[in-house]
């Protein structure tokens, strides 16, 4: 990084979660006095665990105006990666409670950093505000004439709602605010929980605890751009440095993956291929592709790519379902 972390006094909402404590150890490396608040809902102070002495923690609910408001208070900037976002199998029959969930977070945290006078900003939104019809690569485009993707409807449209209300503080109020799209994320410190995990964790979790077949949502012809926790941490910091403007980015890349070239790839590293699969075109499976046009994001900032093969980033997520997951041993 360029220097411009060193020193800033940082709140990371949502930092002891998937991505937001890579996030919170990359600001700490980086010279910054990092604040998290988070629930714990899905988060875990394990997460932290490398940097936990100097990192201030606080536990609450950031629906609560209150508590993003003592969150927020001397801060110079305000991350917010708190969030509900579960995958598809959950998201799809409960647009109600993720719409008004994540609207209420987004709401009280702008609201606080204006009262606060945290002037930079990073709002966390995400591809979900596209619609289904939507090109593929995506370009980042105006999303108030279709409806959001059908699956993800409650939380895109929460997403889309923060994204106006960035707009319309930026404009009032002068505040720097930086707006990222982001696509999906894997890696280490993903949550294992069938009813609301993402695609990945859930396919690990379904090879590696023994399902035979393995059984997979929707025809597996569905494509997914998928980039590590640890390279969003990066693309957060970089454009929250370097464009807060209030014109959203994508982070994410062109590159996609079907999900029967996926589960190829996890049944490999784990070694168990061969494993017959099995797909239920009966579920949903949300867009058919779903990938990201990079082209903002590459002249913003031309370093930003992929550090990692998607084959090493699987190999560390089955590490990291065998160390969450250890096998029992077997009764003398």
């Amino acid at each position: 990084m360029s220097g411009f972390w060193s020193g800033k006094r940082v709140l990371v909402a949502g930092g002891a979660g998937f991505i937001g404590s890579y996030l919170v150890e990359q600001l700490v490396k980086d010279g910054s006095q990092v604040t998290v608040a988070d629930s714990l809902d899905t988060g875990t102070l394990e997460n932290l665990s490398a940097v936990r002495e100097p990192v201030r923690f606080l536990k609450g609910d950031l629906r609560s105006t209150a508590f993003s408001d003592e969150a927020v208070a001397g801060q110079d900037i305000v991350m917010n990666l708190a969030a509900k976002a579960p995958g598809i199998a959950y998201s799809a029959g409960h647009h109600a409670e993720l719409f008004t969930y994540n609207s209420l977070i987004n709401l009280n945290l702008l609201e606080a950093a204006r009262k606060a006078g945290s002037r930079r900003f990073l709002l966390v939104s995400s591809s979900c505000v596209y619609p289904d019809d939507a090109a593929a690569p995506t370009p980042e485009f105006p999303t108030f004439t279709r409806d959001p993707e059908a699956a993800n409807s409650g939380y895109g449209w929460s997403k889309r709602m923060a994204e106006l209300q960035a707009k319309y503080y930026a404009a009032e109020y002068g505040m720097e605010i930086a707006i990222v799209r982001a696509f999906n994320a894997y890696g280490a410190r993903c949550r294992w929980h069938d009813a609301t995990t993402h695609v990945i964790p859930s396919l690990v979790s379904k090879v590696l605890r023994g399902d035979n077949p393995i059984a997979i949502w929707g025809s597996g012809e569905q494509r997914r751009n998928f980039l590590h926790a640890r390279d969003f941490a990066w693309g957060m910091q970089l454009l929250t440095e370097r464009y807060a403007t209030a014109d959203a980015v994508n982070l994410g890349l062109e590159e996609t993956v079907s999900m029967r070239e996926l589960i190829e790839v996890i049944l490999r590293v784990s070694g168990r291929a061969g494993t017959p699969v099995e797909f239920d075109r009966t579920k949903p499976e949300g867009r058919l592709i779903k990938s990201a046009d990079s082209t903002k994001l590459r002249a913003i900032a031309p370093e930003f790519g992929s550090r990692s093969t998607l084959e090493d980033g699987l190999r560390e997520v089955v590490e990291w379902y065998r160390q969450c997951f250890p096998p029992i041993p077997a009764p003398e």
